[in-house]
């Protein structure tokens, strides 16, 4: 009788123990865990407003965020390593943004990965030569002369330089590559090479020909060029040195033949 009657009352004696014994810890948790996430949206909200005093962030992110899923570590780390003081390696944000947008061509380290060995970034980071060879020359037209038969050609290579699209601070650069009398025709290698500034993601080439005894000295190359005349070469920083590119072009006056490449300076 004692055994039938103390089993019940050591099982309730137990209850309240179970009860009192797990709750407060649930309760504790609990209270930890909103602390906790207290704690972390008020730690957050504080990085935000640091972050909000860096606009260079703000604005990678405004203009990245429906094109990458992770464009903020993607702004911050691009910002971080080509937005410092390093004159080398100084990009504007507008590149980063192109950059950070372009997750198939560009890794999380700012690094161009469409070719094995593609250079980090799309501009020269350090000067470079841009080596031009006129092969051939031909008179299309009965003269370039308006008053002999046969003309006086001056070829030159105008450069203009550009910076994500829009024209450089740098004056074009000039050239001249042939300069001959009573011709009109002309074939062998006539080279020049034209240094270029690190800092530029493209160039455009353009040939210039003119009668040389029937200009003035000082004229402008504007007038004298057409686009369509001009070889745009985009995205300098991944051209291949030492690599050349034979062009045709055929103006209104003359056809000729040229090439050109890339090369470090020693």
């Amino acid at each position: 009788m004692l055994k039938l009657v103390s089993i019940p009352l050591l099982a309730l004696a137990t209850l309240p123990l179970v009860a009192c014994g797990d709750n407060p810890i649930e309760v504790e948790d609990k209270k930890q865990v909103e602390f906790s996430i207290e704690v972390g949206a008020q730690d957050a909200l504080e990085s935000l407003e640091s972050l909000r005093e860096n606009i260079d962030n703000y604005n990678c992110y405004d203009q990245t965020k429906r094109f990458t899923d992770n464009y903020k570590k993607r702004c911050d780390l691009f910002i971080d390593k080509f937005r410092g003081n390093s004159a080398d390696t100084v990009l504007s944000l507008a590149t980063i943004i192109k950059m950070v947008k372009n997750e198939d061509e560009y890794n999380d380290k700012g690094n161009y990965t469409g070719s094995d060995d593609g250079p980090m970034v799309n501009y020269l980071r350090y000067n470079k030569m841009l080596s031009i060879t006129l092969i051939n020359y031909k008179q299309t037209v009965e003269s370039i002369s308006k008053s002999e038969k046969l003309g006086d050609p001056e070829i030159r290579f105008l450069v203009k330089s550009y910076i994500d699209s829009d024209p450089s601070e740098y004056d074009p650069f000039s050239a001249t590559i042939l300069d001959t009398v009573d011709v009109d025709r002309w074939a062998g290698e006539k080279k020049i090479a034209i240094q270029l500034p690190r800092g530029i993601d493209a160039i455009e080439i353009c040939p210039v020909l003119r009668d040389k005894n029937e200009h003035d000295d000082y004229y402008d190359d504007e007038d004298l060029l057409k686009d369509s005349d001009c070889v745009p070469v985009k995205n300098l920083g991944w051209v291949a040195e030492n690599n050349p590119k034979l062009h045709t072009t055929t103006g209104e006056k003359a056809r000729i033949i040229w090439e050109w490449f890339l090369y470090s300076i020693e």
